[in-house]
């Protein structure tokens, strides 16, 4: 089995003894790999379908590895895991409003994951967003290459600082707008590999470039709009800047 950097990215965000549950496991060739390597002593793996979990079976089977039956489970999301069951949540290859849809299901169980572990494959802002108004802070944003794709890899970790006078309570007050730019690109991408930041950064410089000159030659006034995308434009100059020294 080839092991993509995707791949390697999800499973070393993962320590040694975390328990894991992987939601829309597949293949389930990243509980295979930390089962496998003794770095989680305890996998669930879930999908929506007795079908779709066909594969992952057959993956744990190929490698000669027997699991019990508990190890695999039909269902949609997180229903299937039970409150403080494993340390740490993987959701990798859905779309970013897809996965906030999933975690949203039952936020009171959300908060027993110690560690969430999340790849969308697009719409990681409103991911990050929903993810610091409901007390987990990113550890690590991870860009990694995949194919002619940049995936993102985002490590949450929950945050025990959340009270107030009644007790613990779930959500925060967001440090910026919906519409901020940095839910889309933070600062903490700088911190990826050189060339692969650069290729993500100048293409979202080049996307915003051209949406201002299509809406300059539009007839209806789009002045607050293009004046929103130059200043997006300049942080997405000055996070450039950092790289490049």
């Amino acid at each position: 089995m080839k092991i993509s950097d995707r791949i390697k990215a999800i499973c070393g965000a993962v320590t040694h003894g975390e328990t894991i549950a992987d939601i829309g496991t597949d293949h389930a060739y990243v509980p295979l790999i930390l089962y496998k390597n003794n770095i989680s002593p305890h996998v669930i793996m879930c999908d929506i379908s007795a079908d779709s979990l066909s594969k992952a079976r057959k993956s744990f089977s190929d490698a000669e590895i027997d699991m019990p039956d508990s190890s695999f489970r039909v269902g949609d999301g997180i229903d299937v895991i039970e409150k403080g069951e494993v340390d740490t949540l993987i959701i990798a290859g859905l779309g970013g409003v897809t996965i906030v849809d999933i975690l949203s299901r039952d936020t009171d169980k959300l908060q027993s994951f110690k560690k969430l572990i999340l790849q969308p494959r697009n719409n990681s802002g409103p991911l990050r967003r929903f993810l610091f108004r409901y007390g987990f802070d990113i550890a690590r944003d991870k860009l990694v290459k995949e194919g002619k794709f940049l995936c993102e890899v985002i490590v949450a970790i929950r945050t025990p600082d959340i009270k107030s006078k009644n007790g613990p309570i779930y959500e925060r007050e967001l440090p910026y707008e919906d519409s901020d730019i940095r839910w889309r690109y933070p600062e903490g991408i700088i911190n990826n590999e050189a060339s692969v930041v650069r290729k993500r950064l100048n293409h979202a410089i080049d996307n915003h470039i051209k949406e201002i000159e299509n809406l300059r030659r539009a007839y209806i006034d789009q002045s607050d709009r293009i004046r929103m995308l130059e200043l997006e434009l300049k942080y997405l100059y000055d996070l450039l800047g950092e790289i490049n020294g």
